[in-house]
């Protein structure tokens, strides 16, 4: 969870331009792929901008003095959890689990206090932002809303009612570990993982390249070390055979070059289909999240279309009495 005020500029919208996403929207982190921004949702609508419901928000309230110019505006938390567990939710899954999340702290800290909150799928691990006005007894403030008591107690809380639901560990508690911002996050993870895939990659390739050069050298040399024919016939019998076996590889190193492009090609074709059938599915996805029950029906209807006899139901008869009088 990130505090901001807007004491010295608008500390505000530059999170809901990161937030929302629009078609204007040019990402710093090289995590987000613009390709699946499309596939981000909201489980909690904006009402407008940001610093606009805010200011609406504040209007309402019955307070004594002005708003102080460093007063905390807005609280934006990130929730979510590591890629392993996503891994193991289907699609549906995910957005329940999100839906969890954002009627948690709607019912915490207030429906009309939650300024927006949409999941981000278009990074490496999907995640919720969640930014709300942090009111307490009809009073703008943070500092009485999310003490570090306060914030020991909202995780705990949350593990219990959520963490559990959905087979999650709660972080160490008293843990002195160090926090850090977002950006620094982001940037951290980024490096991190690039080391150890240059790392494991270069650890693969220099086991490898080691264990062929070693077989070359140890079959080159055993071929060298063998002594030349000192009879003439031997001799060019030795020649015949070699110019016989390098026109046997030159005709092997061939096939071998069209096998490779062959498999190239079905490659190709391969994740042409993949990418169809991702975007077809994603489409479906986008189509059942707007317009839950008509897709529902509309499937039901299909499968009823496809395998009819699946949804056969015998009539019942109406005779009664003895021979079917």
């Amino acid at each position: 969870m990130k505090k901001y005020n807007n004491k010295k500029r608008d500390n505000v919208t530059p999170i809901e331009t990161e937030n929302e996403r629009d078609e204007n929207y040019n990402p710093d982190n090289p995590q987000i792929d613009l390709k699946r921004t499309r596939y981000n949702y909201h489980t909690a609508m904006p009402k407008g901008g940001y610093m606009k419901y805010i200011n609406e928000r504040i209007a309402t309230l019955p307070l004594k003095r002005k708003v102080r110019s460093d007063a905390v505006l807005m609280c934006s938390f990130i929730i979510g959890s590591d890629g392993d567990f996503f891994q193991t939710l289907t699609s549906w899954e995910k957005q329940q689990f999100f839906e969890d999340v954002t009627e948690y702290f709607a019912e915490k800290y207030g429906r009309e206090n939650i300024i927006s909150a949409v999941v981000h799928m278009d990074e490496t691990t999907p995640h919720l932002h969640l930014n709300l006005i942090p009111i307490v007894d009809n009073t703008l403030s943070a500092k009485q809303l999310f003490t570090r008591a306060s914030l020991r107690e909202l995780q705990t809380d949350f593990h219990e009612k959520i963490g559990k639901k959905w087979n999650l560990e709660r972080g160490k508690e008293g843990s002195h570990a160090k926090h850090i911002d977002t950006a620094e996050f982001k940037a951290k993870t980024i490096i991190e993982r690039a080391e150890a895939r240059a790392k494991t990659t270069r650890a693969n390739a220099e086991r490898e390249a080691s264990e062929y050069l070693a077989g070359i050298h140890e079959q080159v040399g055993g071929e060298a070390d063998k002594p030349t024919p000192r009879k003439r016939k031997d001799a060019e019998q030795e020649i015949k055979d070699l110019r016989t076996d390098n026109a046997a590889y030159r005709i092997e190193q061939e096939r071998a070059y069209k096998e490779i492009h062959s498999l190239f090609e079905q490659w190709r074709a391969a994740d042409k289909r993949s990418k169809e059938n991702e975007s077809a599915r994603e489409t479906l996805l986008e189509i059942s999240r707007a317009y839950p029950d008509e897709f529902k029906e509309l499937l039901d209807r299909s499968r009823r279309k496809l395998n009819p006899a699946a949804y056969y139901t015998p009539a019942k008869s109406n005779h009664s009495g003895k021979d079917g009088k």
